[in-house]
Formats: C-alpha cells, structure tokens, sequence
C-alpha cells in the first residue's frame, strides 16, 4: 500500500492525474483540512468508515460509527461547551438581560461534571440522549487512561478560566459591545460556492463596526498556530465575496479566551489570493482521497503515530497505530 499513501498523501502535482471535468470533491471547511493534516486514518474513520452511507464494504462499520457518535475528548467537549454558553450569553445581552457569571459557571459545572459522572460509570449499551443536553462519553475514562481524572479535571479549570475572562477581561470588552448590536450573529453558519469550490464553515459572531464587518472566532488553546491565520482568513474570504466589500473593510480576530489574548489578522488581496491556493491543494489531496474511502480503503489512509494525538483521537481502540 505504500505507493497509494505517496499518492494520496504526496505533493500537489497528484491534481494532474484527476480527471478533466468537475471535481469529484469541492467542499472544503477548516475542520475536515484539520482532521487530515492531524490524521490520514483519522479522516478516513471520520469522514467515511464511520459514516453509515459511505464506505459500505468496511468490516468495521457499526464499531466506527459508535466511536464517533458517541465518544468526546475533554478538548472538544469543553469547547462545546464554551460556545454554547457564550452563545447564550451573547443572545440574552441582545434581548437587554444580563446573565451573572456565577449562573454561567454553575451551569457549565453541571453539564461537564454530569458528562464525568456518566463517563465513570458507563457500561457499553448505556448510551443515553435524554434531554437537550445529554452527556458525552469521554473518550479518556472510555479507554482507562490512568490520568483520567487530573487531566479532565484541569479540562474544567480552562474552561472556567475561559468563561470568567470573557465575561470580565477588558480585553473582549469590544466583542461583548459588538454582540449588543442588531447586527450581530452568533454561531453564524456560512456556504459559499464559487465555480472552483465551496467553503463551509461556523462565525462564531459577527457584527458591523461603521462600514466594516468584524469576525471572532472563540478558542481555548494557546495563540501562534499557522492554521489559525487560515481558518481565519477563509473567513475574511468568505466575507469579501458575501457582502461584496474590499479587504480592508474586513476585520478578524482570534479571542484566546483562558489565555486572556487577542490574534489580529491583518486582511489584504495578496491574503486572500493564499487562502484560496491553499484551498485548492487541499481539494486536491480530498479528492483522491475521497475516491479511496468511497471504497473502504483504509490502508491508503496512514496513522500518524503520534501519541499526544492519538490519545485525543476516538477511533484509538481500533486505529493500527504502528
């Protein structure tokens, strides 16, 4: 299977090989390039094993599906939680009432800590989706990490830490103005096709400021990665072509809210012109890789072996790591 890895996996000259006529695959969001860059296997599981109408012949298909509908690392399912509250937050400023940061953080607790109590105790069958907000299954007590406990209990920590800088930091002052105005959208999904791709994404929020559009995006992790800088600037893209406005009109920022910390993306054409050639050497590698797990390929899908991300990764119970 080596020479199909280096095919799939390899530079951006695997574009010649494709077929002349419309791409086999042309949606691109940040997530999906985000799972392939970390994982080849994981995006296979992900985006095809595990998917109930895809990759049909693959042996594993019921145990894959469980994994990613029901598992969660303490990563993701404390930024969920972080954008749901926000969220809430932000809409009730909106409607002129103004949620304490106690009611915040109690609710927060008790949504992460029921997921805790379920994850200790859960026995396979007991899945459960009761109610609005049912509890997640944390992949870390699933598969009996000895440190379990301290680090999802540090997990809580950053998400406190984040909910209390972003309701009294002066330094997100201008985002919690900026969500007031009519404006303003929170979790804002947007589409957009032009005639080489689509791009698929969530705004967290987004407001006008005079005559420009502000962009932020909410994270818990540390400041300085180069995906960031193209997540964000997808956006900025997004944002030209929508409301049909120059670069300079656009502004995007990156709230780092445990950190207490704001990335400011510069926008400019020369920007914009990148994002849209990084787009399209991604869709290239996605489109040979799509036609390889459309046939329950996995093997030309190669684990990365890494282990501080595949201790974060769902499918490590049946991932061949080595």
């Amino acid at each position: 299977m080596s020479e199909i890895q280096l095919s799939l996996f390899g530079e951006s000259t695997i574009g010649r090989t494709l077929e002349v006529g419309k791409p086999v695959f042309s949606k691109w969001s940040h997530s999906r390039r985000d799972v392939l860059e970390r994982c080849p296997r994981q995006y296979y599981y992900q985006y095809y094993g595990a998917i109930l109408n895809k990759s049909n012949t693959d042996p594993q298909k019921d145990e894959l599906n469980f994994l990613k509908n029901t598992l969660g690392n303490r990563h993701v399912r404390i930024g969920k939680l972080l954008h749901l509250i926000i969220r809430k937050y932000l809409v009730t400023l909106q409607q002129d009432e103004h949620w304490s940061l106690d009611r915040l953080l109690n609710w927060a607790r008790k949504m992460y800590r029921r997921d805790l109590e379920y994850s200790r105790k859960y026995e396979r069958g007991d899945e459960t989706s009761a109610g609005d907000y049912p509890p997640t299954l944390l992949l870390e007590f699933y598969y009996g990490l000895p440190d379990a406990e301290i680090i999802c209990s540090e997990a809580e920590q950053r998400l406190v830490a984040a909910l209390t800088n972003f309701v009294k930091s002066q330094t997100f002052a201008q985002f919690r103005s900026g969500a007031c105005q009519e404006s303003a959208e929170m979790e804002k999904r947007i589409h957009m096709k032009d005639s080489r791709f689509t791009l698929e994404g969530t705004v967290d929020l987004i407001y006008w400021e005079a005559d420009r559009v502000v962009i932020v995006d909410w994270k818990t992790g540390s400041a300085g990665s180069n995906d960031d800088s193209l997540q964000m600037l997808a956006y900025a893209w997004w944002a030209k072509q929508k409301f049909d406005i120059s670069p300079d009109q656009i502004a995007v920022h990156l709230a780092h809210l445990a950190g207490d910390t704001v990335s400011t993306f510069s926008v400019s054409e020369k920007d914009l012109t990148r994002v849209e050639a990084k787009i399209l050497q991604d869709l290239e590698r996605m489109q040979v890789a799509h036609r390889y797990g459309q046939q329950s390929i996995a093997d030309a899908f190669t684990p990365c072996a890494q282990p501080k991300v595949c201790a974060s990764c769902q499918f490590q119970g049946v991932c061949p790591k080595e």
